[in-house]
């Protein structure tokens, strides 16, 4: 499976559609988790996140990881980066009204989200330009383009990867539907 690039401010993002295991069982995996875990508050309001999974914890996540770090080094080789390793890997399940702020991943040079269970209307992720490059853009723009856009919004669904700079600024809109957006965040660095 190829991951699809856009330039963006000029960041990249590589999105693509997966079907790296089984959703139903991380699904299952998340809500036993939110029931031992207290979790912990970091970019979340209204949600919950998981403190970080571990190796071992549970073998679909470890699939999971195994997929995502395939696609993180086509990425990392894509864009000229030495291997990386995955630092950390949490579950998030954001009811109905819950969000997160605007933020990004110290210390990763690529992180992600992998959506478990997610649909139209649950909230998307919205990715911010942070070069301030809005105060020297024209305002008459003809057309809005990958170098004039201030702001890229991804679909959350069910299946959809989504691997980005750690340095870039990142949201997940309120979820205005009356279920549960389960997602789980993953970010990588160097080798240690």
């Amino acid at each position: 499976m190829a991951m699809h690039t856009e330039l963006w401010f000029p960041s990249v993002i590589w999105s693509s559609m997966t079907h790296f295991g089984n959703n139903a069982e991380l699904k299952r995996f998340a809500y036993e988790r939110q029931k031992t875990d207290p979790g912990r508050v970091i970019s979340n309001f209204g949600g919950y996140q998981s403190s970080d999974i571990k190796s071992g914890d549970n073998a679909d996540v470890d699939a999971l990881v195994e997929a995502i770090g395939l696609e993180i080094s086509g990425c990392a080789r894509q864009v000229g980066l030495p291997q990386l390793e995955l630092y950390n890997i949490w579950i998030n399940i954001n009811p109905p009204n819950a969000y997160n702020h605007l933020h990004n991943h110290t210390n990763s040079v690529l992180s992600g989200v992998y959506y478990v269970d997610a649909q139209e209307g649950q909230g998307n992720i919205q990715f911010e330009r942070s070069d301030n490059g809005e105060y020297h853009i024209p305002t008459q723009v003809e057309k809005g383009t990958y170098y004039t856009s201030t702001r890229a919004t991804y679909a959350s669904k069910s299946g959809a990867l989504y691997i980005f700079p750690g340095w870039l600024k990142h949201s997940v809109q309120s979820n205005k539907s009356n279920s549960d957006r389960i997602s789980i965040s993953f970010n990588y660095g160097e080798k240690q």
